[in-house]
């Protein structure tokens, strides 16, 4: 289940779950939701994804750095870390690294989340692509 920024945030979403599948090996299973942030402003929507979100093993947010997430995104997450049972899953932040810019005090939150939601935290910043 992912959510990102914009159209050029979300070609790394595709990218993670590429090598992702291929470090899996053999037909992994894989299911792919995809929210774009503008998508999660309307309540009902935001609160389709968050019970998506509530029962992924494996969340990604992709952003641009920056110093907080949107509040719909906060209220995103905050909805999806109320139903979220208690079994281990996976939080991911990829940000965009065309973009700089301080993400400290988001990146002290996602950890936050991950602390409260029983989730092992990754975060990517660097390019995913590999070398020619």
């Amino acid at each position: 289940m992912a959510a990102y920024e914009d159209a050029s945030s979300e070609p790394r979403v595709g990218e993670f779950c590429l090598n992702l599948a291929r470090q899996l090996g053999k037909s992994p299973e894989l299911s792919k939701a995809m929210w774009l942030f503008s998508e999660l402003r309307p309540t009902q929507l935001r609160s389709v994804a968050a019970s998506e979100a509530a029962v992924a093993d494996l969340i990604i947010i992709s952003v641009h750095h920056q110093e907080s997430l949107p509040e719909e995104i906060n209220d995103w997450i905050h909805m999806w870390l109320d139903h979220k049972d208690k079994k281990p899953s996976v939080l991911v932040a990829l940000f965009e690294p065309v973009y700089q810019g301080d993400s400290t005090s988001m990146h002290a939150y996602l950890k936050d989340v991950a602390k409260q939601g029983n989730m092992e935290l990754f975060v990517q910043t660097e390019e995913l692509r590999e070398p020619d």
